[in-house]
């Protein structure tokens, strides 16, 4: 298979499937209203919350189509890096990059606070694309995959897998679990699935019948799936002249600017924060979007947070105390944390977990698993799976957060995580 997938004759002939579709809703709980709350007001959580729900569109590819995804994928970003170096926005991406090995969130979170926290005053800019990935012009992606590739014309292997990923079929999920329900029974699919003996969905015969009824495609100029392995690259390709543009913007305003993905944060240093200054400020970067908005390029104004640094804290327009939260790590000014929702699912995996071993140690009279469950959720297994785990990841994180001007709190966060989960697994 690897020879086959480095072979552009072989892929240029190559008949990709159709990606199997499905949706994942989960809840997203936001501010009401988007406004801050102070940390003294008697409302409850629930009250200061509400609920949206939020959808995410998953496409799966075949297996052999997701390694060629994948394969193209890491040749574009080849590409995409000697591209950003000569134009020098390589350090402005920082999602979905292969050159930027032993860095994560933490580098690149400690790199923006450290920036703000030298200011004496800046505004903080920080906004997100809607529907990124549904709203990417093919023209504009051809185009500066040309740009990227130097050449004139996609080599006919890159145009064979670009138009695969931009004009994508899909059939969906359930209508799959019909047709193999009807094939085999549900009992006996079950059985399959359950010993890992399913053989092919179906043969060419089924699947030329299958697709009469059930094969869809997307005939908009517009749109790609999220999940395949060339998308990723494909959302930083997309935006080489956006990036261009801002970058040239910030540089002029002695300013930071960092996109991870779809989310953009610009720091831009000050002499003064009065309320003309940062209105001005916010619409010459939504003059700047509005020029791309043909590429895609889409957001929605209420969905902008504009924040203020000085005097050593952070606050917003109206003058209340606020905070800046970005890539997992929160800062008012004076402290840093982890963000709460990251701690609550570390908690709510951990007692899931925790629930599991109590249960079958109640059963059997064995303590089922408990090693398993120390590594991934405790100090224990500082190197789990060679990563380490949330724990060891937040140590790191305050020992990198521990050099900036702010307090680090971030050891105090997790410091009582053992007495926790030992108080409820031997409740």
């Amino acid at each position: 298979m690897k020879t086959q997938i480095q072979n552009p004759q072989w892929v240029e002939s190559h008949a990709f499937l159709p990606s199997i579709h499905f949706e994942i809703k989960f809840n997203k709980y936001v501010l009401k209203d988007k406004v801050d709350i102070n940390i003294k007001d008697n409302k409850s959580p629930k009250e200061l919350k509400e609920k949206k729900e939020k959808i995410r569109k998953i496409f799966y590819a075949s297996h052999i189509d997701r390694f060629i995804y994948k394969y193209y994928g890491e040749l574009l970003n080849n590409a995409y890096n000697l591209y950003t170096c000569k134009h020098q926005i390589d350090e402005i991406s920082l999602a979905y990059r292969n050159n930027k090995e032993g860095l994560n969130n933490i580098d690149f979170a400690h790199e923006v606070f450290d920036f703000l926290l030298l200011q004496d005053q800046a505004v903080i800019i920080a906004l997100d694309f809607s529907s990124f990935f549904d709203n990417i012009n093919h023209r504009t992606l051809k185009e500066n995959l040309k740009t990227v590739l130097g050449c004139n014309e996609l080599p006919n292997d890159f145009f064979k897998v670009y138009k695969n990923l931009t004009e994508f079929t899909y059939v969906h999920k359930n209508n799959v679990e019909n047709f193999l329900k009807s094939k085999y029974g549900e009992k006996q699919l079950n059985k399959l699935l359950k010993e890992k003996m399913l053989p092919k969905i179906m043969d060419s015969i089924e699947f030329r019948e299958f697709k009469k009824e059930n094969l869809l495609k997307n005939k908009k100029p517009y749109g790609i799936p999220q999940g395949s392995g060339m998308s990723a690259v494909c959302s930083n390709i997309h935006l080489i002249h956006f990036d261009q543009e801002l970058k040239n913007w910030a540089d002029s305003k002695n300013a930071l600017y960092r996109r991870y993905c779809d989310d953009l944060i610009l720091i831009l240093p000050v002499k003064n924060s009065c309320h003309s200054l940062v209105a001005m400020l916010e619409e010459e970067v939504y003059q700047i979007i509005k020029k791309y908005r043909k590429d895609g390029l889409l957001i929605q104004k209420e969905k902008t947070e504009v924040r203020i640094y000085q005097n050593d804290l952070i606050i917003n327009k109206q003058g209340e105390k606020s905070k800046l939260d970005y890539l997992g790590f929160v800062t008012d000014g004076k402290t840093i944390k982890i963000r709460e929702k990251s701690l609550f699912k570390y908690y709510c995996r951990a007692y899931r977990k925790v629930d599991v071993c109590r249960r079958i140690t109640f059963v059997t009279g064995e303590k089922f698993e408990r090693k398993k469950l120390y590594k991934i959720y405790t100090h224990l297994g500082y190197r789990y799976k060679k990563h380490g785990n949330f724990i060891s990841y937040a140590n790191k994180a305050h020992k990198k957060m521990s050099t900036l001007k702010a307090k680090s709190l971030i050891k105090n966060q997790v410091k009582r995580h053992w007495s926790k989960i030992q108080k409820r697994i031997n409740a």
